[in-house]
């Protein structure tokens, strides 16, 4: 064995696996510490101890507040979707202490430390990929790279039909179709093989969809037919909630080999068994299914391509065993899928054939025998201003589906004389309007040179790398100055709790340990009703709100002066593609977008420190409490006064009369007959 090991790790949303590069060369699997390929995805947070996989799992009926499961979900949230021993939690924590089992594992079983490429769904954002390398950094895991699942499995295939060695063999160009549900998320993506060359043509996807969603849709069936009985929901009751969730997963796998099964509820000291056909499976979740035909159908008009072009479609993900999936891939496409790939262990075995690419790419007297090119799954945008309607619009820099690495650039010019900074708000979305995509961050340029016109150029360049993570570069010309923005990300660790976490874990998985030892200001006592939504960068866009800068900065807004100026040529190897507005790169080249008119737009923000993290982060002003109270006030006022004219008035027209028919005491009332 070499001195370090490169490794593949597929961190699946329910289960794991880690794959290496043998002595004959070719991809093997590593059991772990169970002697088994597969471990779950599940940590238990006990008081002494922290334990991750099977006993995690089997303790998540009983330990249900101290379980965390299907943590892949919530990459890129601020915390975990449930509290854990009362406590809010990273998700990219809980993904650490897997990384750390699987690390030490792994090193035990091949007896040298290991380099892991990690895999994540093609449609995981820049947030979501950064929370993945986090994840790794804390478990004390060095991380070559980041490669797309679907891309993993591809490499897998390519390894197995001998398309990696360019050795001469004449092999013919196959297109490949990978189709990816895991029990989590979903991906479909596009490929070309040749030997020696692996190219992603289009990917597409879902980052909540999954298995875990076929398991909920039986779920709420039972549920429903044991509330109808009894009148009692076991939804309500988070210990019966789980035993539910584990009846019908064991319902699904045996609906898989069989064609009826049960499904045994119990909750409150009743118990139900209800039967189910396969048949009832499929009309149950056929909408899940017609969702993932959808977006297959969307990756192949992408391209440019029709199912007559497609090759092979490939299955990856243990939920392709569901019987529906193939029926329907083969009535959709006319092919029948291919799964010669052991689903479960396709994902692990393609990620470390890369995680060699990327070793033999940094040695200096080898290189690999055979190249990668990816795509980027989300487009790059700029929050801009319309100089016409003045209102704020994503100027995407970068497209979707644009082979990686990327590069490109686009000029600014500054608001004001004398302008000081500049903040470009970098989104993620194919969404022209700011609010349904997903900020990313931003990237700020301090301490212009003094003396600069107003309408005085700033080039600002976006820098895509094949690991989909992104670096923001700018330059002032005619003042030699060229700066490297690091981008300050919306979402995510700080550095600073990054180190303390990578502290906490550096105590061996399951070793018997205080509670303590979590630093307490990562305990931040929230409600799940506090914290941030996800990202939006998905393919159902979600509202997000745009931060603002602060007074000493501007928002870097392009205007689309230019609009109709000529179309930029897109160069990628072997194809040329046209892009409004930018130019981008395909790999080791750099092209450059038309000059387009742009201002830098001040928008006031107020400093906040942030106790739980001791950093200061910028978040806009919030006036809607002292609004409420001016119009609450507003509202008495002024009624009381139209109250108090109307009264004036009638008892000017008629004196006499009592209008309000007070009844005073001591004073007889008047009878009926009066």
């Amino acid at each position: 064995m070499p001195d370090v090991q490169p490794i593949g790790i597929d961190l699946g949303t329910t289960c794991s696996a880690v794959a290496y590069i043998d002595e004959h060369g070719k991809t093997a699997m590593v059991r772990n510490a169970e002697g088994e390929v597969l471990t779950p995805s599940v940590v238990l947070f006990d008081e002494e101890e922290i334990i991750v996989g099977r006993e995690a799992k089997k303790a998540a009926g009983v330990e249900v507040g101290k379980v965390a499961e299907c943590a892949k979900r919530d990459m890129g949230r601020e915390s975990y979707a449930k509290l854990i021993n009362g406590k809010e939690m990273p998700p990219e924590v809980i993904q650490a202490y897997i990384l750390k089992k699987l690390m030490l594992e792994t090193e035990a079983a091949l007896g040298t430390q290991v380099k892991a490429v990690i895999t994540v769904p093609a449609f995981f954002d820049e947030v979501r990929r950064k929370a993945t390398t986090d994840a790794g950094e804390m478990a004390g895991l060095e991380v070559l790279d980041i490669v797309n699942e679907p891309t993993a499995a591809a490499l897998a295939f390519g390894e197995a039909a001998g398309y990696l060695e360019d050795d001469g063999t004449p092999r013919e160009m196959m297109r490949v179709l990978v189709y990816d549900l895991g029990g989590g998320t979903f991906d479909v993506t596009l490929l070309e093989l040749r030997p020696g060359d692996v190219r992603t043509l289009a990917t597409d996807g879902d980052t909540h969809l999954g298995g875990r969603d076929w398991d909920q849709q039986l779920a709420d069936h039972a549920a429903d037919a044991f509330a109808a009985q009894y009148g009692s929901d076991p939804r309500e009751d988070p210990g019966s909630l789980v035993r539910l969730m584990r009846a019908v997963e064991e319902a699904k796998h045996t609906l898989s080999i069989r064609n009826r099964t049960k499904i045994h509820v119990e909750h409150a000291g009743q118990a139900l068994d209800l039967s189910l056909t396969r048949e009832e499976f499929y009309d149950i979740t056929a909408h899940l299914l017609e969702r993932t035909a959808y977006t297959a159908g969307e990756v192949l008009r992408v391209a440019g391509k029709t199912w007559q072009d497609v090759s092979k479609v490939l299955l990856v993900g243990g939920s392709t065993r569901m019987p529906m999936v193939p029926e329907m891939l083969e009535k959709l496409t006319g092919i029948e899928p291919d799964s010669s790939i052991y689903p479960d262990e396709a994902v692990a075995r393609g990620a470390a054939v890369f995680a060699r690419y990327v070793m033999d790419q940094g040695a200096g007297d080898k290189q690999p025998s055979f190249t990668v090119v990816d795509v980027n799954s989300h487009s790059l945008g700029i929050l801009g201003i319309d100089q016409e309607t003045k209102r704020k619009e994503n100027v995407i820099i970068i497209a979707r589906n644009t082979p990686l690495p990327a590069r490109a650039a686009r000029n600014f010019v500054t608001k004001t004389d004398n302008q000081k900074s500049i903040v470009v708000q970098v989104l993620e979305g194919e969404s022209t309007a700011p609010e349904h995509c997903s900020v990313i961050g931003k990237a700020v340029l301090r301490n212009l040179p003094p003396g600069l016109k107003q309408g005085w150029p700033i080039r600002v360049t976006y820098q895509y790398g094949t690991n989909g993570r992104l670096s923001v570069r700018a330059v002032v010309p005619g003042t030699e100055r060229e700066i490297v923005m690091e981008l300050e990300r919306e979402q995510g660790l700080s550095s600073d709790r990054l180190k303390q976490w990578k502290q906490t874990l550096t105590a061996e998985v399951g070793r018997k340990r205080s509670a303590s030892t979590i630093p307490a200001e990562q305990q931040s006592v929230m409600t799940p009703t506090q914290r941030k939504a996800p990202p939006a960068a998905q393919r159902v866009a979600k509202a997000a709100k745009t931060p603002t800068a602060t007074p000493a900065a501007a928002a870097a807004s392009p205007i689309a002066a230019q609009r109709a100026a000529p179309q930029a040529t897109t160069t990628a190897p072997q194809a040329t593609t046209t892009a409004p507005q930018a130019t981008t790169t395909a790999p080791q080249a750099t092209t450059t977008a038309p000059q387009a008119a742009t201002v830098m737009q001040p928008a006031a923000t107020e400093v906040v420190s942030s106790p739980a993290s001791s950093e200061t982060v910028l978040r806009p002003k919030n006036k809607k409490g002292l609004k409420v109270w001016y119009y609450l006030a507003g509202y008495i006022i002024s009624a009381t006064v139209g109250l108090s004219i109307g009264y004036v008035l009638m008892c000017m027209i008629n004196p006499e009369a009592d209008f309000l028919n007070i009844w005073v005491p001591g004073v007889e009332a008047p009878s009926e007959e009066e």
